[in-house]
């Protein structure tokens, strides 16, 4: 048996060879041997097959079905299309068996180590219908038994659909992905004794990035480390199909550096590759030099999923899941386009069109940098993007796909942002955006399309590269692409429809991460509620003794107080405060938010913690899903809960527009009674409800069952506390204001009884 395994890896290709061993493993004739030998050839193994192969790892059974399937496989790819066109629908139940799961996965690894291409690739086509028929796949994987049945829709031909967009409205990405084998090669450990440390390698055209996250076992990351690389990688060939030896030893030196880091950090690494890579000739041996020479594995990513994965992470960065949006990422070598909703891609393409590669295929490209920029050059790039996105279908799906967010990715885009940035902030007068002054650094990472042409303008006026380098709030080493970037965007815009868009900080190496937490984590939801989530991960990271339950507690107190405040009991507005009735939804979970974190600078010291929280929460990386301003704000609360209020004389609240500061007033009013209500840090108190007149408010407060004694609870000592803030408290709301400590009784009492002296006593 071994020595008829042995014949068959001789004759074979080393993907097909690991199937060959283990039929012959497992008892297949000698007939079945000879004809896998003898119509297999390596060189009749074209590169269209290998998602053919790997459809094949989990649909063949052990019968003479194996023969059959086999001589299909050794024909050239029409003759294989042909085939699975023709097998609309294959189930095929795998048992869940540690032995046959490991043959599937060395099965991979043996093929990926021949192709240079990404075991994580046949789930992701699965998930984007990218492959060559129709299938239905069950497979028990894992020793959980969790069933993963994945529905594919796609066409005849595997190669046409990389480039090109892919419907994948009808697609659940809840899958099970084989990425597992790289992530194991490149050094993965295991999640289920403590946090997980994850490094996403994101090998672009333009720069490699990547990051180092640390990942609990609910899923919630936190940033560790980051590093980033100018490789150029797809320099020197002009339609991206060569890496050069130069940008090759570039790359190379970049990954050994990653991974020195990773191995510090002690992450497992995975890592993608993208444009420059996916089209190029030579990218089989590229993959196997970085195998060879740093010991990484290295993903090659199609387009399309690459677009639905960069989707996965600018969910992790805006509160936009429950929207939908259109998601641009322009790269070095494609620009990416997504159409999503609640965390499910609709629609998702890649073009190739990329400021790398419309650099060297239009613009002046070389070591001059005093060559000067022509019109005429300019004016054919805008020709040839308009071209590429009339015949790409875009247009057509954005337009019958109404989006309500556009939002941007990557280097391109966020140095446009930057650039907009410094020259509105940088301006004599304030900018009013939305009704709103827009001061400083507390306007949003968001451009509008007049703002995108003004840039452009600017951009293109200057007409060298060393000029270029120059300009306010341009990065330096974006001064030889921006203009290929800067128009590609501004035609975008036009095309699209785009009035406005926001810049997401998270792209592909957040989406591998959160990819990758999706497949080895169960019942892992990403991007559900990333603002809340993010609260909880920097509540966590100073977590001292109790004192964090005691802030989630107070926070709840602090949305009773503000929902009574904005409520009367007769059902009309007539005895709520003007200021109540300016405060929103969104400002109310504001104050929560607040109030959860207000107890973090605890973690630098008791004395004044309240400014070291303010810090803390406006200096970090964890608070994703809020604007600048919103971080301010959740600052200032936190700033402001006890001692001082806020005042004019302090520079960071006076620069607030004057709308906020109003609301910030009053959610501090708030939040300063709502925090005294838990000074023992005991959650002493289950309830605040609030009765109002035009000219008084009642606090009355409900004591928790201390379960000891079956008694409520003594809460003398917070009801003092939260009298002390009182005086605060009625200047702003402009009601005489007053706490009991009440009972079920006493509630129904103050609830049905007319208006009385007790509410105003």
């Amino acid at each position: 048996m071994r020595a008829r395994a042995m014949r068959a890896r001789a004759m074979a290709g080393p993907g097909f060879a690991m199937l060959a061993c283990e039929i012959a493993r497992r008892g297949a004739s000698e007939t079945k041997q000879r004809l896998l030998q003898s119509r297999r050839s390596p060189s009749l193994w074209p590169p269209t097959l290998e998602i053919d192969y790997l459809a094949m790892l989990l649909i063949v059974p052990t019968s003479p079905m194996t023969i059959f399937l086999a001589l299909m496989l050794s024909w050239p790819s029409t003759w294989n299309y042909r085939f699975w066109c023709s097998l609309q629908s294959v189930q095929s139940d795998i048992p869940g068996s540690t032995g046959v799961q490991q043959i599937c996965y060395n099965s991979l690894s043996s093929l990926r180590s021949f192709h240079g291409i990404s075991t994580h690739r046949f789930s992701r086509l699965i998930e984007t219908g990218n492959i060559t028929s129709s299938i239905s796949v069950k497979h028990t994987a894992g020793s959980n038994q969790a069933p993963l049945l994945a529905k594919v829709v796609g066409s005849a031909g595997t190669e046409s659909l990389v480039g090109n967009g892919v419907d994948v409205e009808d697609f659940d990405v809840d899958s099970l992905s084989l990425n597992q084998v790289s992530s194991q090669k490149n050094g993965s450990t295991s999640a289920q004794n403590g946090d997980l440390i994850l490094a996403a390698v994101d090998m672009g055209t333009n720069s490699f990035h990547m990051v180092v996250v640390r990942a609990d076992k609910q899923g919630r990351f936190q940033l560790m480390d980051t590093e980033k690389e100018d490789v150029r990688l797809g320099s020197g060939s002009s339609d991206l199909s060569v890496i050069t030896p130069d940008a090759e030893i570039r790359a190379l030196a970049a990954l050994k550096r990653f991974k020195t880091l990773a191995q510090i950090r002690k992450a497992e690494m995975r890592v993608v590759a993208t444009s420059a890579v996916r089209e190029a000739r030579n990218r089989r041996t590229f993959v196997q030099r970085v195998r060879d020479a740093v010991g990484l594995d290295v993903e090659v990513l199609s387009g399309t999923e690459e677009a639905c994965l960069i989707y996965q992470g600018v969910l992790q960065a805006l509160p936009v899941f429950e929207k939908t949006v259109l998601v641009v990422d322009i790269g070095g070598g494609s620009t990416e386009f997504v159409l999503g909703n609640r965390g499910k891609p609709t629609y998702a393409t890649s073009l190739k069109l990329g400021h790398i590669r419309l650099s060297q295929q239009f613009l002046s490209d070389g070591p001059n940098k005093k060559e000067e920029l022509k019109k005429e050059q300019v004016e054919e790039l805008r020709r040839h993007i308009r071209v590429i996105l009339a015949d790409s279908g875009v247009i057509d799906q954005v337009q019958a796909n109404e989006f309500e967010v556009a939002i941007g990715s990557s280097g391109t885009i966020e140095s446009i942002e930057q650039m907009i940035h410094y020259t509105v902030t940088t301006t004599s007068a304030p900018q009013v955006v939305d009704g709103q002054q827009n001061k400083g650094s507390l306007r949003d990472r968001e451009f509008t399309a007049d703002e995108l042409n003004q840039a452009v303008k600017k951009i293109c006026k200057v007409k060298t590269v060393e000029q270029r380098a120059k300009i306010p709030g341009l990065p330096e080493k974006r001064a030889d692409v921006i203009v290929a970037g800067a128009v590609l965007l501004e035609e975008i815009f036009l095309a699209l429809g785009i009035t406005k868009m926001k810049v997401s900080p998270y792209a592909l190496r957040e989406g591998v991460v959160v990819d990758t937490l999706a497949e080895t984590l169960a019942n892992y939801k990403p991007g559900v509620n990333i603002r809340k989530t993010s609260i909880l991960n920097l509540a966590l990271k100073f977590k001292t003794d109790q004192r964090m339950e005691s802030a989630q507690h107070s926070a709840g107190l602090a949305k009773e107080i503000l929902s009574g405040l904005q409520t009367c009991r007769t059902g009309t507005n007539e005895c709520v405060s003007d200021v109540a009735l300016l405060l929103n939804d969104g400002d109310a979970d504001l104050l929560e938010a607040a109030t959860s974190l207000h107890y973090v600078g605890m973690f630098i010291n008791h004395k004044s913690y309240h400014k070291h929280s303010y810090y803390l929460i406006k200096n970090n990386e964890h608070l994703l899903g809020y604007s600048p301003l919103e971080i301010e704000i959740l600052a200032l609360l936190a700033r402001y809960h006890r001692k001082k209020v806020p005042s004019q004389k302090d520079e960071d609240f006076a620069k607030l527009p004057e709308e906020v500061q109003k609301k910030v007033r009053a959610m501090c009013a708030v939040m300063r009674v709502a925090v005294a209500l838990d000074r023992c840090d005991s959650s002493a108190i289950d309830d605040v409800h609030v009765f109002q007149q035009t000219e008084s408010i009642l606090l009355a407060v409900v004591p928790a069952i201390d379960p000891t004694t079956g008694k409520a609870r003594d809460v003398s000592l917070e009801v003092w506390a939260a009298q002390h803030e009182l005086p605060y408290f009625e200047k702003i709301f402009k009601r005489r204001s007053s706490i009991i400590v009440a009972d079920e009784h006493d509630l129904e009492a103050l609830d049905t009884d007319a208006p009385s002296v007790s509410l105003s006593s």
